[in-house]
């Protein structure tokens, strides 16, 4: 028997980009069609499935055709929904909708809760397999319900999983919402999702931990960090887990451009990029500047470096300039004495307009105060209409 474990989906508004969003699609495409041709007997999803918590009509009906292809096929889906599939404000998730209408099974519903109070959970018994799982959080997890987390294991089962959506401390403490400790133990494989890397074979307890990844570059940082993206294809008998693979998808062609600055000036580094262009048929690119230039940074005409790759065929297009200085230090005099003011004052001089200066502090705020993403986006989308 064989499972596929896949997540981070993001169906919808990942970019504003209209070819990558189909891109992210196309790839999902893939992921029902290796299901169906490869006969497996069940999809296991660890969260995300959309990017936002109220998705539009259109990935609506893109969700529900491919989950009836599924269906049709006799493949079941399990799924916990992640952090993106709750919209704002929301204990319930879009997942519920699918589940009530029997495309997939959202094993956080609250039909598998026994007790809230000391979260006694139930799970599925399903082709000889256990499988139960928690839902992500918008926020930072409360390790709390994992420590009072009860779950009756169907122990006759060949291969018992848990799915989660959270990032367990394994991958770096820097990282975590979660210790990895806090995971309930008794499972042969732990279906994670959220960490858009993907990695492999994290050992705990009697098991492992699985992280597929996210299924497309969802930023210019998955990009450059990742070789590629995909999903695992699991094989189980009466012994247990046999054999995992990890498959990877079929998307788009990338290039990284590194153009050092090495005190040249910004007519020879915008050649230097121009040069490193080329034809092609839809590759992502993401142009790195680094280093010190001789000129000033705002005599840089990136919209102009974007528009000229944009026409030889890339279909996205990133300038990273985050380790790129100028030779030229400019100095701004300060007279305000309060750090809220001096935050402001300082932004004026430099020349950012009004809407910038509050969308700033607010990125400055969110540092001390914990402040949403997806609220920052919120107020970013209001302030400038986008």
């Amino acid at each position: 028997m064989k499972f596929i474990h896949v997540g981070d989906t993001h169906i919808g508004s990942v970019y504003k980009n209209l070819k990558r969003n189909e891109d992210v699609r196309a790839v999902f495409k893939q992921v029902i069609d290796a299901a169906i041709n490869n006969k497996v007997d069940f999809i296991v999803h660890s969260g995300d499935l959309f990017n936002e918590g109220n998705p539009s009509l259109d990935s609506l009906l893109f969700v529900t055709d491919q989950l009836n292809k599924l269906k049709l096929a006799g493949i079941k889906v399990f799924i916990v929904p992640g952090s993106h599939d709750v919209g704002m404000g929301e204990s319930d998730s879009i997942i519920e909708l699918f589940d009530r209408n029997g495309l997939l099974v959202n094993l956080s519903s609250k039909r598998y809760i026994l007790d809230e109070r000391d979260f006694k959970l139930m799970g599925e018994t399903y082709r000889n397999a256990f499988l139960c799982g928690v839902k992500g959080k918008r926020s930072r997890v409360e390790e709390e319900i994992f420590k009072r987390l009860k779950i009756s294991i169907d122990k006759n089962t060949w291969v018992k999983i848990f799915i989660f959506h959270h990032t367990v401390s394994a991958l770096g403490e820097q990282f975590k919402d979660l210790d990895t400790e806090s995971l309930p133990k008794g499972f042969d494989y732990y279906a994670a999702g959220h960490w858009h890397g993907h990695k492999d074979n994290i050992q705990y307890d009697t098991g492992i931990i699985q992280y597929p990844g996210s299924t497309e570059y969802c930023d210019e940082k998955e990009i450059v960090d990742n070789p590629n993206r995909g999903y695992y294809l699991i094989d189980y008998d009466e012994h247990g887990i046999q054999k995992i693979d990890y498959v990877v998808l079929n998307t788009r062609k990338k290039e990284i451009l590194l153009v050092k600055a090495n005190n040249k000036s910004v007519k020879e580094i915008e050649d230097e990029v121009r040069a490193g262009l080329s034809k092609n048929e839809g590759n992502l690119l993401v142009i790195k500047i680094e280093g010190t230039t001789g000129g000033k940074l705002d005599e840089f005409n990136f919209g102009a470096l974007k528009t000229e790759a944009l026409s030889l065929g890339y279909s996205f297009v990133s300038i990273n300039i985050s380790k790129l200085s100028s030779s030229d230090k400019e100095t701004v005099e300060i007279t305000e004495s309060d750090l809220g003011k001096i935050e402001t004052e300082f932004l004026n001089k430099r020349g950012y307009g009004e809407k910038e200066v509050k969308l700033a502090k607010m990125l400055i705020d969110s540092t001390l105060e914990g402040f949403e993403p997806d609220i920052i986006k919120k107020h970013a989308e209001e302030l400038f209409g986008i």
